[in-house]
């Protein structure tokens, strides 16, 4: 490994979880870098931060040791919404056609703010996205977890669901850059499920090896989870029925701008229902790179 092309890729993972006001660790450095190398390489390499700045174990932009609370704050704030999230997660765990709910749109696992909804990443059975999207929609509304415009702290956002035949995802990235995306997906945090969900889902996603070559190893697939039990009416056929039925309502319901987007922030189809109005990378990725212009 070239020393510098390793200073590059410590220096861009740095400035890009900073937009985030997530400073990182010499582990998390390594696991995040876009360039294949050991451990011990980025510590060696980080017995010099400079031009990046270090201080109780985390490394960060010059002047920029503020981030250092934020971090520890929000972690804290974290812990508690994950905890949270596992109780009332509860209420639509047992739908017989989940096979993997996550925890999403945290970059840092414990990035959370205070005052921030429960972004939900969810991996249904095939052919069953409406279905699962349409109750849990219903009994999140009715126990008052679903977000709204007088309430969004700690309420469940089912904004994006994927089926068993869809956990391809590189449909969803801006283009073969879009570094957020891949911390994206390395960063979810599965909290209920079949155990081997999590698994499939990786597999179908190889791609990220290339993006974070050292992020599989560091991060290995968790053991077993919340195992769903295999039951026989999750595949009774008039299910298709209700699917169908579903689908419809939703339809009628989404806002005609979600109905008429078309991009990698909005895909609405029969496998697939990714709807954040709000996509932010290319903000992300321009500040990024205004980041690293500084150094």
């Amino acid at each position: 490994m070239e020393a510098g092309n390793l200073a590059q890729a410590i220096k861009t993972v740095v400035a890009r979880f900073d937009i985030f006001d997530y400073p990182l660790t010499d582990f998390e450095i390594w696991q995040f870098a876009s360039e294949p190398c050991s451990y011990f390489e980025i510590r060696n390499m980080l017995k010099n931060p400079a031009p990046l700045e270090r201080a109780d174990g985390f490394y960060f932009l010059p002047g920029r040791g503020e981030i250092i609370e934020t971090r520890q704050r929000r972690y804290r704030d974290a812990k508690k919404k994950i905890a949270l999230a596992r109780r009332r997660l509860r209420l639509i765990s047992w739908l017989p056609w989940i096979r993997l709910i996550a925890l999403a749109n945290s970059i840092g696992a414990h990035n959370l703010k205070a005052e921030a909804d429960i972004d939900l990443f969810v991996i249904t059975k095939k052919n069953r996205v409406w279905l699962v999207k349409f109750i849990a929609t219903i009994i999140l509304a009715l126990t008052g977890q679903r977000p709204s415009r007088r309430k969004t702290a700690d309420t469940l956002c089912l904004s994006f669901l994927s089926d068993e035949s869809a956990l391809d995802l590189s449909l969803c990235r801006l283009n073969n850059n879009d570094w957020y995306f891949s911390y994206w997906l390395a960063g979810l945090v599965p909290l209920f499920g079949a155990s081997d969900a999590y698994e499939k889902l990786l597999a179908a996603n190889a791609w990220l090896d290339q993006k974070i070559p050292n992020w599989k190893i560091a991060c290995p697939v968790p053991q077993k989870r919340f195992t769903i039990s295999n039951r026989s009416i999750e595949s009774l056929s008039f299910w298709n029925l209700f699917e169908k039925i579903s689908k419809k309502i939703h339809l009628i319901l989404l806002s005609p701008q979600l109905k008429k987007a078309a991009g990698t922030s909005i895909i609405i189809n029969d496998h697939m229902l990714k709807l954040h109005s709000l996509d932010r990378r290319a903000y992300f990725i321009k500040a990024a790179e205004e980041r690293l212009a500084t150094l």
